[in-house]
Order: C-alpha cells, then sequence, then structure tokens
C-alpha cells in the first residue's frame, strides 16, 4: 500500500505531469496496438489515425482547465478515427479519461448530458463504421460508462473527505468555544465565590477596626473586644482564601482541604458574626424541610451579601430577617431601618464606594435557580432585599407580583433614607 499512496501523493503535487505522462502511455497503447479488423486482422499505422491518437491523447493534457473542450476534441478524434479506419481501436481510453475529468468536476445535470451524449454517439458510429452489430460495440460505451463510474466513485470519496475535514473542524471550533465558554464561567464562579466568602468577613472587620478606633480610650476593654474580633475574623479570612487557593491549585489528586458547602444550618453562626458587628437582626429559622443543596447554598449567599450591605451602608440597623415557605417556593426578605447616625459603628463604615459586584452576584446567583430578586429603597427610610427560590426547576413561586419583576439595583434616594442612596453602587 505504500507505493500506490506515495504515487497518489506524486500526482497531487505534480498534477500537469500527471496528466502528461497519462497522455504519453494512452499513446503508446495505440502506436503499439492501433486495432483489429472484425476478421481479427491487425491494422498497420496511418498518418491519418496518428494523427487522430496523437490528437486524442495530447488533448488530455489540458482536460484540467477545460474538461468540456477535451471532452469534445477526444470525441471527435474517436468519431474521426473510426470513420477513417473502420476498426476497434484503444483511442477509446481517452475518450475515457475525458468523460472521468468531467464527471469529477462538474454539476449533476452537465457529467449526465456529456455521458449519455458521448456513449450515444460512440456506439452509433462504431455500429455504422465497423462491423455493424450493435450489442457487439456496446463494449465502448461499457468503457466510457467505466470512466464516468470511477470519476463518481472518486467525487463521491473527496466529498466524503472534505465533509468529514469540515465535521473535524467545526468539532474542534466547538470544543474551542465549549473550552472559552468553561474557563469564563469558572472565572465567575471563583470571583462569586471569593466575593461571597470574604466580602463580608473584610466588612466586619473594618466594622470592628472603626468601633476600636473610636472607644480606644473612653472604652479599652470595649475595644480590646472589638480588636478581637477583626483579629478573628483576620484568622478565617486566612482560612478561607488556604481552602479556595488550594482547590484552585489541586492538580486532581484530591489530597488537599476542602470545606463544606455553606447551607442554612449555619444561618445562626453567620447572624451571631453580624450582630457581633453592632447588627440587631430579627430572625426565625426557615420552617421547612430539608431543601435541595444549591437552593440552600443560594440562600445563605442572599442572606450573606444582604447582611454585608447592611453592615457597609448602615451599620447599628435593626435587621429583620423573614423566611416563607410556600407551595414550590421559598421566598426570603431581608428588610433594615436604615441605621442610626448616632451610633458609633458608623463612624467605622466609612469608606470608598464598591464597584456594586454584590447586587449583581446575588442576581445572577437567584436567576441561575430561576428565581428573582427585587432590592429597592424603602419609603419610610432603609433597604429591602426579597428572593424568591423556586425549590424546583422552572417554578418562579406562588407570589403574583414576583414573576416578571426586574430587580432594581438603582434606587432614587428617598427622604430619611440616611446613606442608602449609596447602595446603588455601593454593593460589593
Amino acid at each position: 500500500m505504500g507505493a500506490p499512496r506515495r504515487w497518489y501523493a506524486g500526482y497531487s503535487v505534480h498534477p500537469v505531469a500527471a496528466d502528461v505522462a497519462l497522455a504519453l502511455v494512452i499513446l503508446a497503447i495505440n502506436l503499439i496496438q492501433p486495432g483489429d479488423r472484425h476478421s481479427g486482422e491487425q491494422i498497420d499505422l496511418t498518418v491519418t489515425g496518428v494523427l487522430l491518437v496523437a490528437i486524442a491523447a495530447g488533448s488530455l493534457v489540458f482536460r484540467r482547465r477545460a474538461p468540456l473542450v477535451v471532452l469534445a476534441i477526444t470525441m471527435l478524434a474517436v468519431t474521426g478515427y473510426a470513420i477513417t479506419e473502420q476498426v476497434k481501436s484503444p483511442i477509446g481510453l481517452a475518450l475515457a479519461a475525458a468523460i472521468y475529468t468531467v464527471v469529477i468536476q462538474k454539476d449533476r445535470r452537465t457529467r449526465s448530458v456529456a455521458l449519455v451524449s458521448v456513449a450515444v454517439i460512440t456506439v452509433t458510429v462504431a455500429t455504422l463504421f465497423t462491423d455493424g452489430n450493435l450489442l457487439a460495440n456496446i463494449s465502448v460505451a461499457v468503457l466510457v460508462l467505466f470512466g464516468a463510474a470511477i470519476g463518481e466513485a472518486v467525487r463521491n470519496r473527496r466529498a466524503y473527505q472534505a465533509e468529514f475535514e469540515d465535521r473535524i473542524r467545526r468539532a474542534e471550533r466547538s470544543r474551542e468555544e465549549e473550552a472559552e465558554r468553561r474557563v469564563i464561567e469558572e472565572r465567575l464562579r471563583i470571583a462569586h465565590e471569593l466575593h461571597d466568602v470574604i466580602a463580608h468577613h473584610i466588612a466586619l472587620m473594618n466594622v470592628q477596626a472603626g468601633v476600636a478606633s473610636h472607644l480606644l480610650r473612653e472604652q479599652p476593654d470595649e475595644a480590646d473586644h472589638a480588636l478581637a474580633l477583626v483579629r478573628e475574623g483576620g484568622r478565617t479570612v486566612l482560612r478561607e482564601l488556604t481552602v479556595l487557593l488550594g482547590v484552585l491549585r489541586r492538580s486532581g489528586d484530591g489530597s488537599l482541604p476542602t470545606a463544606p458547602t455553606p447551607s442554612l444550618q449555619e444561618l445562626g453562626a453567620l447572624i451571631e458574626s453580624f450582630t457581633a458587628a453592632g447588627l440587631v437582626v430579627d430572625w426565625q429559622p426557615p420552617a421547612s424541610g430539608p431543601l435541595p443543596d444549591v437552593i440552600e447554598l443560594t440562600a445563605y449567599r442572599v442572606l450573606q451579601e444582604s447582611l454585608t450591605n447592611v453592615v457597609k451602608h448602615a451599620p447599628g440597623s435593626v435587621v429583620q430577617v423573614r423566611f416563607e415557605a410556600q407551595r414550590g417556593s421559598l421566598t426570603i426578605e431581608i428588610t433594615d431601618d436604615g441605621g442610626h447616625p448616632g451610633t458609633p459603628y458608623r463612624s467605622g463604615a466609612a469608606g470608598p464606594v464598591g464597584a456594586g459586584h454584590g447586587l449583581l452576584g446575588m442576581r445572577e446567583r437567584v436567576t441561575a435557580v430561576g428565581g428573582d430578586v427585587t432590592v429597592g429603597s424603602l419609603p419610610h427610610g432603609g433597604f429591602r432585599v426579597r428572593a424568591v427560590l423556586p425549590l424546583e426547576t422552572g417554578d418562579t413561586g406562588d407570589d403574583p407580583g414576583a414573576a416578571g419583576r426586574r430587580p432594581d439595583t438603582d434606587p432614587q434616594r428617598v427622604p430619611g433614607a440616611g446613606e442608602l442612596s449609596a447602595r446603588s453602587g455601593g454593593h460589593c
């Protein structure tokens, strides 16, 4: 199999040289065996016969550039040879090569018309000018049909190979696009996890540091307690970072530590950490049974982000957390009263306004599970976050007003709301 493959490779690289070689081979065959009469007597070469054979064979050199013209020339040469010499001859090989090229390069209608025309003309001429036996001259048409059949087979093979290569390219592009999409999704997931795991700890540390600075001289014991909470928050952040970065660096051996996924079972510890920062949280555990893991994680993150924003933008607030388990959905509502300007925690909360990724991440998390989230300022002052999480895919809860409502992430300033207007761009 090695030699034919090498020949075919050379044929593809040097097509003109291959066509010249084909023409010389057909010419040599016709010169060695010019043909014989019906009686079996071999004829002698004539000037006319040699000229017609040379024309038919020589035209094959141009068969790729003008296949129909070459077919017409070889057709005339073969017909002229049959009329002048009145013998059967291998000159039909040139005609078979020409029809092969037409079948490969032309459309179905053109090659069908050419094939039928050539077959009818050759059989008719051979019958009229050789032995007059129609059945005996069918072999001339068989030679033409054989060349066309080879051309059709090669055409189909090339089409199949081109389609196969196109599928490979499309599959490769699909794999690249899928890999790029997964990289983007993984980056977003990591960004969300970094924000959710660390941001609220940093916010609490910032608040406690402000408390310590405010009470350092007048109430050193309280300041020391606040600094202890800062140290505890710093250790928690380092621990969470170690786990998260360890997972990112994992090479697949699974030997690095991992942390359990947060759920509603840890709400007590979460709210206790915010209570230590000066919030008053009125809450009751959700009166529902076990929920899907993704719903529990989403509910936990919504509450965590909402309380973090209260600490940052309205420290000292009284916060109400309500869980309402309805048929097919879980509704979470977090409402604060806007804080009190006189509280010492407020001095520790001042700082640059964030980039607003917290509300965006909250919305993406809730939307990913098919839920709906609404945020905005309250007329009497304060801020509310309301999320409806479906317990089944595609269910948005029983709240008739929740479906179709878009979250308002750009609340307007409300009289008496204090610094709540900064939340439109200050949630992180």
